[in-house]
């Protein structure tokens, strides 16, 4: 994360996982983001997290967009699957958004956070 930019705090989470593993393979087939939603093709990377939480085995698979947009903005803890409701609820508390803050995304993270910024009708990209 920049020096600087905006940190979003999700707070400690109610139960960690007994275990996870985390990879960054190159997708075979389509996979759906946990995050945005998003088809991810064959032949992109992605992360993929297999682990035990709350007794039970699950999986995610996050975009290399939503990802980086993660690792920008989250300083601690986050949800799988709540990222972007996350984003939205942050800069629409009055939290700004800096420039230098957006160059560590892909240009796509970057599109989507400005529909998200605009859609606030606030300023910062």
């Amino acid at each position: 994360m920049t020096d600087g930019c905006s940190c979003i705090y999700v707070g400690e989470p109610d139960y960690g996982p007994e275990f996870f593993s985390a990879t960054e393979p190159k997708a075979r087939k389509a996979h759906a983001c946990g995050e945005c939603g998003r088809q991810i093709q064959p032949g992109e990377r992605y992360e993929y997290v297999c682990g035990k939480w709350d007794g039970d085995m699950l999986t995610y698979k996050t975009c290399v967009d939503c990802l980086s947009i993660r690792n920008a903005f989250f300083c601690e803890a986050y949800t799988f699957g709540d990222i972007w409701s996350r984003v939205r609820d942050h800069f629409s508390e009055g939290a700004s958004l800096k420039p230098e803050c957006v160059v560590e995304l892909t240009p796509a993270a970057a599109a989507k956070l400005r529909v998200v910024v605009d859609a606030l009708g606030l300023r910062g990209l």
